[in-house]
């Protein structure tokens, strides 16, 4: 069972604010995963009513979107023809929610939740705070964004999530009564 660390542990970089941004992302990443424990394979691709999310849709759009963000913030890149004909169904889902249930193991979503997230981790050891920092060009036309922001809002995506798949393992439950 995987268990959470109460505390961000400081000076495992030459930065605080990266430090923080590390310790927060862990905790996110671990408080995740403690709710796919003992998750069914009936439970990953149930949908309460057509047209809904599925658990697996959902963890498909977290890991879509850590790539996402890692390629175009933190890369500074646009994503290739390959990524974005992997990656678009999992970052926009609706239309693409049929070929988002797909019969794949929790263990399979687990495992594209790591590597995503070992991806993100190795690009960000390359940061400075300056680039945490820097203006993008990006969401808000008139203050723009900075890294940090983006990042943020990445986990605060995940949580929202979490929340969701949290709702639907109830809604699950309630219904195979």
């Amino acid at each position: 069972m995987l268990k959470r660390n109460f505390h961000i542990e400081f000076n495992k970089t030459p930065d605080h604010a990266l430090d923080y941004l590390l310790g927060t992302l862990e905790d996110t990443r671990v408080t995740t995963l403690q709710i796919l424990e003992k998750l069914t394979f009936q439970e990953v691709d149930w949908q309460y009513k057509e047209g809904w999310n599925t658990i697996g849709a959902l963890l498909s759009h977290i890991t879509a979107l850590e790539h996402y963000f890692r390629i175009e913030f933190i890369e500074g890149r646009r994503l290739t023809e390959e990524e974005n004909e992997r990656w678009l169904p999992g970052l926009d889902m609706g239309k693409y929610l049929p070929q988002l249930i797909n019969g794949q193991s929790i263990e399979t979503y687990i495992a594209h939740l790591e590597e995503s997230r070992q991806l993100l981790l190795e690009a960000l050891k390359k940061l400075t705070f300056e680039d945490l920092v820097r203006r993008i060009e990006d969401y808000d036309p008139v203050t723009g964004c900075n890294l940090a922001w983006v990042l943020h809002h990445m986990m605060e995506d995940e949580i929202y999530h979490r929340g969701q798949i949290s709702i639907l393992r109830k809604l699950y439950k309630e219904s195979h009564l």
